[in-house]
């Protein structure tokens, strides 16, 4: 690194880092004596509350005394008056006499000779220490100076507190906290407000050396070292940028150069400042210094309105010459294409301007080629599609036939089996014989009726709009699957209500809830305890049928494609049924959502539009 460059960096990085170091130390010193000051605010606040209580006790005593009460009554009342103050250690009732305990002190107490005052004062015998009385009229009130701050009411940040007597300046209560090898030590002095008992109290706290923001100076130091050498490496930088600069501007001098198009640099007034081979080829005899109207001189053709010239060279936005225009070359008029775009400078003023150009005649001829290739390859392609659109077509109407079919033939077996063992008794019971066989027609129907229904479907028809009872076609499905629930000792919850009357199609809005439930059995099969609950409720201009069923649930997977085609999670399934019952359901202006209970299992809502007596509504 050049060595002018360090010889100012350095000064200059270590006098920022030493102003910067004195003012952290400055706020640390300063945030700490914040910080003692408020403390012993604090405390000298708790000191002044104790005094004055002391002489609200002194008062209430002596008010007490010219009571002439019981000597029980006097006691219990003293006692229970001095009880919450633990630096009143003793309170005596005093006549010429001699004084009388009120209350048992919890020490021996001084020799105080009585001396009657009408007012109140303090008395410090010989030899008390921190004990001294308080006395108005008959009462002496015993307080412990040493008492006065426990350990409790001090802060946490240790505090050195010195209570002295005012009468000599003897030490009466001290907490001390030294500190070895302090850095800092702060002190105040203040008297206690009150006019009884104004000790004078001194509190003082020492920081030792760890106090000091270390980790903040060391911070300042390495980021002040980091600044300075990004300085100085900022300096290097930018000779190194001048001459990167210089080698981008002949980069992108030689890459204009070098353009196909057309590339002219104008000044403010239409002056040409710089062309590239291109533009003298296209504008020929162009020359640098010329006024750019006289050299390109840009004409109209039949398809398009007149040129404004004037308009396109004042331009102030860019701005794109129109289709069809030509460039009168000689006698030449060759068609042209490009645009004006203004360079503007910081301030928005106008720097100059840039025109490219370039010929059409070349450059129409390869996009028509190239069209006709694209165009036949599109015909192709869209033959390809077209087919393979039929073959998908075809696949999902047969996977939608076998799926919805499945169930109404199972059960046309399940009843013929019925018939055949009824039949075969020795005394056939003909009724429930003829209840299978008409169970086996109205299944039978129920296939025709799917067939008729699908090809609908494919065919993209309107589905039926009639008033359907949603209630009845779920007791219906919950007798269709009576078996199955008997088989998997399934409990059903479906207080339903009387009737709801929806718009849609019967057979749809069966085929839906059987799904559902069948749907529901099958995610029970495996877990101990089978419960089945079907609700409906009104939801404003609709009703909504909720199946919940209490399996495992459904997984992240299946929630993000739960109806679309073909995604299952069962081992034989095809992931049609959800998918074309929430297109069913969508087609008779409804919805089918599904999602996991709190409680857990599969929730699955189908909701129908309630009927109005138009099914056109």
């Amino acid at each position: 690194m050049p060595r002018p460059v360090w010889m100012w960096t350095l000064p200059l990085w270590l006098a920022v880092t030493a102003l910067g170091a004195w003012g952290l130390v400055s706020g640390q010193r300063a945030a700490l004596r914040a910080a003692f000051d408020l403390d012993a605010r604090v405390l000298h606040r708790v000191l002044s509350q104790r005094m004055e209580q002391q002489e609200t006790v002194l008062h209430a005593v002596s008010a007490l005394l010219t009571q002439d009460l019981p000597a029980g009554t006097l006691r219990g009342s003293v006692q229970t008056l001095i009880r919450p103050y633990r630096q009143i250690v003793a309170v005596e009732s005093c006549a010429a006499a001699g004084c009388q305990l009120v209350a048992p002190g919890r020490a021996a107490l001084p020799l105080l000779p009585f001396s009657p005052s009408p007012g109140p004062s303090v008395h410090w015998p010989a030899g008390s220490g921190a004990r001294y009385a308080l006395s108005l009229g008959r009462a002496r009130v015993w307080v412990n100076a040493g008492a006065l701050l426990p350990a409790r009411d001090l802060p946490e940040e240790p505090l050195t507190v010195q209570l002295f007597r005012p009468d000599g300046g003897a030490l009466v209560l001290g907490q001390a906290a030294p500190v070895r090898h302090a850095a800092w030590a702060f002190s105040v002095d203040k008297r206690l407000g009150t006019a009884l008992e104004p000790f004078p109290v001194r509190f003082e706290r020492a920081y030792a050396w760890t106090v000091w923001p270390w980790g903040e100076l060391l911070a300042w130091v390495a980021v002040t070292a980091l600044l300075a050498w990004g300085l100085a490496r900022a300096l290097i930088v930018r000779a190194r940028s001048e001459r990167t600069l210089l080698d981008e501007r002949r980069r992108a001098q030689g890459i204009v150069q070098a353009s196909t198009d057309g590339i002219v640099v104008l000044d403010a007034g239409g002056v040409v400042v710089q062309a590239n081979p291109a533009a003298r080829r296209i504008l020929d005899g162009l020359q640098v210094g010329q006024a750019i109207g006289s050299a390109a001189q840009f004409q109209a053709t039949l398809s398009q309105a007149p040129f404004d010239a004037a308009g396109f060279w004042q331009a102030r936005a860019a701005v794109a010459l129109p289709d069809g225009t030509a460039l009168q070359r000689g006698a030449q008029r060759v068609l042209v294409e490009g645009g004006l775009t203004p360079l503007t400078g910081e301030g928005g003023h106008l720097l100059g301007r840039v025109l490219t150009l370039r010929e059409v005649g070349p450059l129409q001829q390869r996009m028509l080629a190239q069209l006709d290739a694209g165009e036949r390859r599109v015909r192709e392609h869209e033959a390809t599609l077209t087919h393979v659109s039929r073959l998908s077509t075809l696949g999902e109407m047969s996977a939608g036939l076998a799926h919805e079919l499945n169930q109404p033939l199972t059960a046309i077996v399940s009843y013929g089996q019925a018939s055949l063992r009824l039949l075969n008794q020795a005394e056939p019971d003909l009724t429930r014989a003829r209840q299978a066989v008409q169970g086996m027609v109205t299944q039978a129907q129920r296939s025709a009726e799917i067939i008729a229904r699908l090809r609908t479907l494919v065919r993209r028809a309107p589905a039926q709009r009639v008033k359907v009872d949603l209630v009845q076609a779920a007791r219906n499905i919950l007798t269709l699957c009576q078996a199955d629930l008997t088989r998997l000792d399934v409990q059903v919850d479906a207080p339903l209500p009387t009737a709801a009357f929806v718009t849609g199609d019967p057979v749809q809005v069966e085929q839906i809830l059987l799904n559902l439930v069948r749907n529901a059995l099958e995610a029970m099969a495996g877990v101990p305890r089978r419960h089945l609950s079907l609700r409906v409720r009104s939801a404003e201009t609709s009703w909504a049928l909720t199946v919940q069923d209490s399996g495992a649930g459904l997984t992240g997977a299946a929630l993000a494609n739960l109806f679309q085609p073909f995604q299952t999670s069962k081992r034989e399934g095809l992931g049609l049924g959800l998918s074309l019952s929430q297109t069913l359901a969508q087609g008779m202006g409804g919805d089918l959502s599904g999602e996991n209970a709190v409680a857990g299992g599969a929730r699955f809502t189908l909701t129908l539009p309630q009927w109005t007596g138009d099914p056109d509504s």
